[in-house]
């Protein structure tokens, strides 16, 4: 793997793991510590192939297969992540949803040249509908839009 995401110590780990002169117990030990922390996809499927292979191993030690299953089921928790319920206030996101709607409606004015508008360009401007607007992070997320689009077209 020559990608420039990996660092030069999850390079030496991931070699540790893959290396035929290394004991299996030492090659998972490289492998947890690989899950443990973050690392790109590609590494965590090879990772993963790699405890497979220990674990159906018939030839293995079953407490090797055994260290091999708990890994791997730390790999597989990464990828499945449990949703959580939240609360949606529906005013907040009403008004949200008709800034969203406006926002909408000045880009597409504005990319048809109609920008700047006549002074009630968005009365009787519905709502989008169905949509919820995460909240969290918000701020970061309008200033970096604002970075990206013209100042001129927003408010």
């Amino acid at each position: 793997m020559t990608d420039p995401e990996i660092s030069p110590a999850l390079r030496k780990l991931l070699l540790i793991m893959t290396s035929p002169e290394v004991p299996t117990a030492r090659s998972i030990d490289a492998a947890k510590a690989i899950i443990e922390y973050e690392a790109p996809p590609e590494v965590f499927d090879l990772t993963y192939q790699f405890l497979m292979g220990v674990a159906e191993d018939p030839r293995q030690d079953i407490g090797l297969k055994l260290e091999a299953l708990k890994l791997i089921r730390k790999v597989e928790a990464r990828r499945v992540v449990p949703g959580t319920a939240k609360a949606v206030d529906s005013h907040a996101q009403a008004e949200l949803s008709l800034r969203l709607a406006k926002a909408q409606r000045r880009v597409e004015m504005f990319r048809k040249g109609e920008w700047p508008a006549e002074k009630d360009w968005a009365v009787g401007l519905a709502p989008t509908s169905g949509t919820v607007i995460e909240l969290d992070g918000i701020g970061k997320r309008l200033k970096k839009a604002r970075a990206i689009n013209s100042p001129s077209i927003i408010d």
